[in-house]
């Protein structure tokens, strides 16, 4: 694996840690943002693997639609990738509706479904 990807795990592994944190103290608007953060992220660093550029974008759909040359199954994280999408500004201002505890868990469970799915593709791709 090369460095760039590398850096872009290690950020990765802090937002998700970030959005766990905020979760348990009660902090559910940032624990949102971060686990958007976190599959972002991970699409980024699979593009950066696969020699793809990644574009300054927050939509995960979309990069997640950028990665179907070289990820099998990119369905199964579709959910994960359109509701953790809406949190990338949506969390920041106070224009956004209160998130419950419910729903910021179910952002980090998001998260950490798109991690688990950017793992495997990177442990089943031939460097």
């Amino acid at each position: 694996m090369n460095a760039a990807v590398e850096t872009w795990i290690s950020y990765v592994r802090e937002d998700l840690e970030v959005a766990r944190h905020a979760v348990s103290v009660g902090w559910l608007k940032p624990a949102c943002f971060h686990a958007q953060q976190c599959g972002e992220k991970w699409l980024k660093a699979l593009l950066t693997y696969h020699g793809q550029p990644s574009p300054r974008s927050h939509d995960l759909d979309y990069l997640a639609d950028l990665l179907e040359p070289f990820a099998n199954n990119v369905a199964v994280i579709q959910e994960a990738t359109l509701v953790l999408t809406e949190y990338a500004v949506s969390s920041r201002y106070p224009n956004r509706l209160e998130i419950d505890v419910d729903e910021a868990t179910q952002a980090v469970i998001y998260a950490q479904q798109v991690q688990e799915w950017a793992e495997a593709h990177l442990v089943n791709s031939v460097d």
